[in-house]
């Protein structure tokens, strides 16, 4: 397994991020990643094959990968087939071979992975309350109604969490193979008068750093993805902290994260 800093860290109400792309993966890097994911407001849909090009030189500079894409303006229609499509030079210059969307209908996702099966690359979505990757069963449904081996999910504990289902160890393992990545922030249960508290179908959380004791079992977490050999990206997924200075937050969940990977911190 190797570790993955989301561009979410640098990104303001899903409209722009804080600082370039190349500046991102040099604090990626110097926090301890080996790889970034890129969100649709990094590549935009402006950005040119010449500008991803001086990315990808950067990332080689660095040694520091690109574990996953979100495609900018992708809809459920033929307009968003074809925006993926013309996305793929760019992640095959950023030699990025899985692709992020959000989107939940089965058909227009077989006709995505039909199409970027050709190049090799792989289709995921991420474990998300509301919709078909809600729950377990409801994930294991939806593969099974797209049907293609390039598809799989980029799997959020805490979204699950939220969601009050199950998962930790058994939930990993009834996934199986179908798990790409993994998907890492921490939340725990809070008091509906607590600060920046969220609330879903009556259910109050909060975030909080991990290996926080109150936060998710991501132990259990990681037992699972041993016992199925897992070996994908581990993903920072988290939004720009209010705990924690942002390199500060980005070392910690490095260091927590590398623990429960059984590796030494990086110093």
């Amino acid at each position: 397994m190797r570790l993955s800093l989301s561009g979410r860290l640098i990104e303001v109400r899903y409209r722009y991020c804080e600082t370039s792309v190349p500046e991102f993966l040099r604090f990626a890097r110097m926090c301890g990643y080996d790889a970034v994911e890129l969100r649709a407001t990094q590549i935009t849909a402006d950005t040119t094959l010449e500008e991803v090009e001086g990315f990808r030189r950067v990332a080689d500079e660095l040694g520091i990968g690109v574990s996953c894409c979100m495609p900018p303006g992708i809809t459920v229609d033929e307009e968003g087939l074809k925006g993926l499509e013309k996305f793929i030079p760019l992640a095959e210059m950023l030699r990025c071979d899985v692709l992020k969307v959000w989107v939940g209908e089965a058909g227009w996702l077989r006709e995505a992975c039909d199409l970027l099966e050709p190049h090799r690359m792989t289709l995921i979505v991420q474990t998300h309350t509301g919709g078909p990757f809600e729950t377990v069963d409801s994930c294991l449904d939806a593969i099974a109604r797209i049907g293609r081996d390039n598809f799989g999910l980029q799997y959020d504990p805490a979204n699950l969490f939220v969601a009050r289902q199950d998962y930790g160890e058994e939930a990993v393992k009834r996934l199986g193979g179908h798990i790409r990545q993994l998907s890492v922030q921490n939340v725990r249960p809070a008091e509906p008068d607590e600060p920046d508290v969220m609330e879903e179908d009556g259910f109050y959380y909060t975030r909080c750093l991990l290996g926080d004791p109150r936060g998710l079992d991501y132990g259990s977490v990681f037992k699972g993805l041993k016992e199925i050999g897992f070996e994908g990206y581990v993903v920072l997924n988290e939004p720009k902290s209010k705990l924690l200075p942002r390199e500060e937050f980005s070392r910690r969940a490095a260091e927590e994260l590398r623990k429960l990977l059984g590796k030494e911190a990086s110093s």
